[in-house]
């Protein structure tokens, strides 16, 4: 089962030797842009054996100096902290950072940041445009499919992501968990080096390429990553079209037995795309005081276990 194959892959993944090996991985992609005593605003949960502990070691490494959010998490709680400390790296879940590209420009608050590192879940380009364009920045990603230290690749400064050899391999499989050659797009399915029969299916789409990389790093690339969000494929392209929008911040839709429900948080006095007719339509104005990015917890854990 593809649950326990998870869990399997965590346990491997959160060993005391693995975490150290993790951390160093990744600090030795982000030295390409971290400087000493850059400040660095993460944006992932400080929880042990997870992502957002294994980029606090590497930017300690880096000689950087992480800052996580206390307890408060809302929009406007970001985008004050990324100001008041001049943070010159911002990292966390894509959609937080482009949701904190759109506030910051209906806000009228320029920000610092030079690079952004996006993780959690696979972006797409329209996602890393969004996020260059609207912060001024260079983007980043490292491949970490779920919430744990499975820390699987990072992406070289052509915008591949490259896989990590010492710990993974990755196949490509179709809709009846066949291999498919190389060059074609199926499910992202990872095994860890030191058992090939133990496979788990990510969840993401995408295709591997092998071909020499014009950045020099011979490890295989994952290229065309893409995620379900959680959502059921045919509602992908509305999930995209809301967030694709500046004048959306943030949405949330659901397929329930009653129909379709969407929840939208747009800013208020600009233009929207049209909604299908829904079961459930709400579309609220955005609230400084209240208003926190829709859990992304939520939409691993269904990405990842819906099957």
């Amino acid at each position: 089962m593809n649950d326990l194959a998870y869990y399997k892959l965590t346990a491997l993944a959160s060993a005391p030797d693995a975490l150290d090996k993790a951390a160093e991985y990744l600090a030795s992609h982000m030295r390409q842009f971290l400087k000493k005593r850059d400040k660095v605003l993460i944006l992932f949960p400080n929880a042990p054996a997870t992502v957002g502990t294994l980029i606090k070691e590497a930017v300690l490494r880096c000689g950087a100096e992480p800052q996580f959010l206390e307890e408060d998490h809302r929009w406007l709680t970001i985008l004050k902290t990324a100001f008041i400390t001049r943070s010159d790296c911002i990292i966390g879940y894509p959609l937080t950072l482009l949701g904190l590209a759109k506030v910051a420009k209906h806000m009228g608050t320029p920000l610092f940041a030079r690079n952004v590192l996006i993780g959690g879940y696979p972006s797409q380009k329209w996602m890393v445009d969004g996020i260059a364009h609207g912060l001024d920045c260079k983007v980043w990603g490292c491949y970490d499919p779920g919430l744990s230290a499975m820390i699987a690749g990072f992406n070289c400064h052509l915008g591949h992501i490259h896989l990590r050899q010492d710990r993974y391999r990755a196949r490509i499989w179709d809709k009846q968990d066949k291999d498919l050659p190389e060059g074609e797009i199926g499910r992202v399915v990872l095994s860890p080096t030191c058992d090939d029969e133990l496979m788990f299916d990510t969840g993401d789409s995408g295709r591997i390429d092998s071909s020499p990389c014009a950045c020099g790093n011979p490890a295989p690339r994952l290229m065309e990553l893409s995620t379900s969000n959680g959502i059921h494929p045919d509602l992908s392209e509305l999930w995209e079209t809301c967030h694709y929008w500046g004048s959306i911040l943030d949405c949330k839709i659901a397929n329930t037995g009653y129909g379709l429900e969407l929840e939208v948080v747009v800013f208020p006095g600009e233009k929207l795309p049209k909604f299908p007719s829904c079961a459930k339509l709400l579309v609220r104005a955005w609230n400084p005081e209240s208003d926190e990015p829709f859990p992304h917890a939520y939409i691993l854990k269904r990405r990842l276990f819906s099957r």
